[in-house]
């Protein structure tokens, strides 16, 4: 029998991953609620990796703009009188007050609400109120900005000047979406996107529980009898790349012409917090990003695609946020609870050669990812 871990134990002694996932160990607890991995993550991970903000579409006009967190960071992104989209850390200059706040338009210059300093859209300082002629320099006291790229319609940032270029990150993701996608050209941003109660809800859990419960097949039989109706479980497969993954398997009973909705499961996983899926049976393609703002508080948002004439019907909409969903969050917040449990150190990834689709291949990949990221030692 096991004995009770105290606090200083939980954190060490634990063996490394493997990068054989029959071999494997599990990322030890501490990993999830420690407040000190946690500040390393920011540094090592969400400051460092571009992160979804916006589509395209949801500013679509010079002024408008979209407000986001990464991190403990704030940030918005912005469209210019040139057309072109950037980015700034949403902190006034002056005596740091957050500038701006959810989304919205300003007609040609962002005013800080606490002392009015005005900047223009490209971020330079222009006005200082009740001071025509500063004793300092305006034009060194401009917004500090952040990198922004776009991919696939959606907008991303990233506060590391240096990151590697959002191009060169997925691979040939891009191309498989839009492969498994005949009609991409075509969706635009949902109607129903914001009436979704569940975009920004707060999950009282970490951001990697609910990024490896994306990835594992194995919960499935116990928590979603429902999808295992629907969906032949056993055909269920993983490609794995360096950083992006995809998950797909058959709807049962269903042979698809081309010019039909997908009758697959279909998802691709961004490093380290994005996750794109099509709905099955439907024309209707979804971005999530599970953003971490506590150890054991991370927050989702959602950008919702849909093929015009092809809104998501209710039934859709009642399975993904009435039974999937609402099994998936109580499931992942006990997680979140056990991990902090002094009886609890280490656990092991399940492999079935014979039986790949319900195999934890997802979440040791998510786990070896993260490991490599944080520069924690495998074997």
């Amino acid at each position: 029998m096991k004995k009770n871990h105290t606090e200083k134990e939980s954190r060490e002694g634990f063996e490394p991953l493997s990068t054989d996932p029959s071999q494997s160990p599990t990322l030890p607890g501490f990993y999830y609620h420690d407040k000190e991995v946690f500040e390393a993550e920011k540094e090592k991970i969400f400051y460092k990796t571009w992160q979804l903000v916006a589509h395209t579409s949801q500013l679509p006009s010079p002024g408008t703009y979209v407000t986001a967190k990464i991190a403990d960071q704030n940030v918005f992104v912005v469209r210019g009188k040139d057309n072109k989209i950037r980015g700034f850390y949403n902190v006034c200059q002056h005596r740091a007050h957050e500038l701006l706040k959810d989304t919205g338009c300003v007609k040609s210059r962002i005013v800080c609400p606490y002392h009015s300093w005005s900047y223009d859209l490209s971020g330079e300082l222009k006005s200082v109120r009740d001071c025509n002629k500063p004793c300092f320099d305006m034009a060194e006291y401009g917004l500090t900005s952040i990198r922004v790229e776009e991919m696939l319609g959606f907008v991303f940032v990233n506060l590391d000047p240096s990151a590697i270029a959002l191009k060169d990150v997925p691979g040939n993701m891009c191309e498989d979406i839009k492969a498994n996608v005949p009609w991409w050209d075509e969706l635009v941003i949902s109607s129903e996107a914001d009436s979704s109660r569940y975009s920004g809800t707060q999950l009282k859990t970490n951001w990697k529980v609910v990024s490896e419960g994306g990835m594992d097949n194995y919960h499935i039989d116990a928590v979603h009898p429902t999808y295992k109706n629907m969906f032949d479980v056993d055909s269920y497969k993983w490609d794995l790349d360096r950083h992006w993954s995809k998950g797909y398997g058959k709807m049962k009973g269903h042979t698809k012409e081309k010019s039909e909705a997908s009758q697959m499961a279909l998802s691709w996983r961004l490093w380290p917090n994005t996750s794109f899926f099509l709905l099955p049976g439907e024309h209707f393609f979804t971005a999530m990003t599970y953003h971490a703002e506590q150890p054991d508080l991370t927050l989702r948002k959602d950008i919702s695609l849909s093929r015009p004439g092809h809104e998501l019907k209710s039934e859709g909409w009642d399975y993904l946020w009435h039974t999937l969903w609402d099994e998936d969050l109580p499931t992942w917040e006990a997680v979140q609870r056990g991990l902090q449990s002094r009886g609890y150190r280490q656990g092991r990834f399940i492999i079935n050669p014979e039986n790949p689709g319900i195999s934890e291949y997802g979440p040791h990949f998510f786990q070896l990812s993260y490991a490599r990221a944080m520069g924690i030692k495998n074997d």
